[in-house]
């Protein structure tokens, strides 16, 4: 091979390496240009409230108001929710959320505290609905198997929606928890923190390329104070980010 031919060869061959080098940064600036206009959904704190509800019998405080709209007594708020807030930069849609905890573990604790108090108080779980047996304290059913699931149709990026989307929280969660809480309250003998239960949520939804994203956030319950003979909640919700 003649000195000519040998740089001629070198010559393409460092043209192949270049147009390879190419390809591969423009490739990586595609990617990163599509990662960075994916959805990005978070769930933010809530400190809030609980009292007993004004359109139920009974003094479980059930009833959970976010603390800035607590000065308003008359508000009547039938479901809690958190802000759902979209931090990416594209769109997420068809959000299906999917809710679950230790429900029948929660039960089992309020039945026993409340036996261990003598509170007349009893909780029941059959076919999916949770039933509160109570002459005193009031009765009623909450349906967990319809509260399981949640579709939302969108949530957009948080430069165009000021807003956040609510997430509404179970209502047989915040049921149980605040039971719990009222039992406990009644246990003068117990010195040992309660352990509360975290809620999941499991978010399955669609960016704007149809491209299907799971988000995991465990959701947990900070009790700041609680008493007025178990009247009262004051707390915060708090969620972590799981997948």
């Amino acid at each position: 091979m003649t000195i000519d031919q040998i740089i001629a060869l070198s010559a393409s061959v460092g043209a192949f390496m270049s147009a390879i080098a190419t390809f591969l940064t423009v490739k990586q600036m595609s990617h990163q240009r599509q990662a960075s206009y994916l959805p990005e959904l978070v769930l933010s704190r809530t400190i809030f409230e609980g009292i007993p509800s004004p359109i139920a019998a009974g003094p479980i405080p059930s009833h959970w108001v976010p603390k800035p709209s607590v000065e308003s007594k008359t508000e009547v708020m039938p479901f809690f929710s958190l802000p759902l807030t979209n931090v990416g930069l594209g769109a997420a849609k068809d959000i299906s959320v999917t809710w679950s905890f230790p429900i029948e573990q929660v039960i089992r604790q309020i039945n026993d505290l409340a036996q261990k108090t003598l509170t007349p108080l009893y909780f029941v779980l059959e076919d999916g609905a949770v039933t509160i047996k109570s002459e005193s304290l009031g009765g009623g059913t909450s349906f967990w198997k319809n509260q399981q699931k949640e579709t939302l149709n969108y949530v957009l990026p948080a430069s165009v929606q000021k807003e956040p989307a609510p997430l509404k929280i179970p209502h047989v969660y915040v049921l149980l928890t605040s039971a719990l809480l009222f039992v406990s309250s009644k246990d003068k003998g117990s010195k040992s923190a309660l352990s509360i239960p975290q809620l999941v949520a499991r978010l399955d939804y669609r960016d704007i390329g149809n491209k299907a994203h799971t988000t995991v956030f465990e959701i947990s319950l900070q009790v700041i104070a609680y008493g007025g003979d178990g009247g009262f909640i004051h707390g915060y919700l708090e969620s972590k980010k799981c997948a």
